[in-house]
């Protein structure tokens, strides 16, 4: 987590014309390699990602734990959105909605967040009202509210690799889709879509890898071109002093 954060500051000073820092899920209260709990109960994930300026996070069935009282102060702690349009209704959970603009580059970006159907599941565990749609009508239905200015949509998505792959075909308006469940690594590529072609990546879990994912635009807001990679944080990454010193905090070692 320490060395990620320094990347990601290597990464902002780097960037051209923008840069979106986005977590496709499962983060805030996962489990550790180990199996033992988040001693922190999701709080230091919480503090490190608010620390590192993330954009958003995709909503997974991971982040939904120990418990409902828990849940809702860490999403309320969460200085991001959690997204999730396949979830509803809105408001049952605090800082949970179903897409974010922003401008990059010239270009309004919607990003929009798509949740493993077994988040119902954990969710009625919890005693949590949480009703998950089946992801593609929820996008067909989160895409045509888009405001009209908007060029580019990418998919921030805890879905498998099947699933992404289904909606990259089947979804008119999808440029990109960014993350999968279940932990797996895939360097960017291209699939034939809907309305030309869609760009996949993904890397691993637990932020061991950082995706990185450069991506051109034309005047009409097409992806031209793209290069990425699954940037292992090895030790040519310091620890960043601030999250080293929250990890400890928390009983943590970086």
């Amino acid at each position: 987590m320490a060395r990620r954060a320094t990347a990601i500051a290597r990464y902002r000073t780097q960037a051209e014309g923008g840069l979106l820092l986005l977590d496709s899920g499962n983060s805030l209260i996962a489990p550790k390699p180990t199996g033992t709990s988040d001693p922190s109960q999701g709080a230091l994930p919480v503090a490190a990602m608010n620390h590192m300026g993330y954009d958003a996070m995709a909503l997974g069935p991971k982040d939904l734990g120990p418990d409902r009282e828990i849940v809702r102060k860490r999403f309320q702690e969460a200085a991001f959105p959690i997204l999730a349009a396949n979830v509803s209704p809105e408001g049952a959970l605090p800082n949970v909605k179903p897409y974010l603009l922003r401008s990059v580059a010239g270009h309004w970006v919607a990003v929009v967040g798509l949740t493993d159907p077994k988040a119902a599941q954990r969710a009625q565990a919890l005693g949590l009202a949480l009703n998950v749609e089946e992801p593609e009508g929820a996008l067909r239905r989160t895409l045509a509210a888009l405001p009209a200015e908007v060029e580019v949509v990418v998919v921030l998505s805890n879905l498998d690799q099947a699933s992404n792959e289904r909606l990259a075909q089947a979804v008119p308006g999808v440029d990109l889709i960014i993350g999968v469940s279940g932990g797996r690594q895939m360097d960017p590529k291209t699939i034939a879509g809907a309305e030309g072609q869609v760009v996949l990546h993904a890397c691993y879990v637990q932020g061991e890898y950082l995706g990185v994912l450069t991506v051109q635009f034309d005047a009409s807001g097409h992806v031209a071109g793209f290069s990425g990679r699954c940037q292992a944080l090895d030790p040519q990454y310091a620890d960043d002093a601030q999250i080293a010193e929250l990890m400890q905090r928390y009983g943590v070692r970086p």
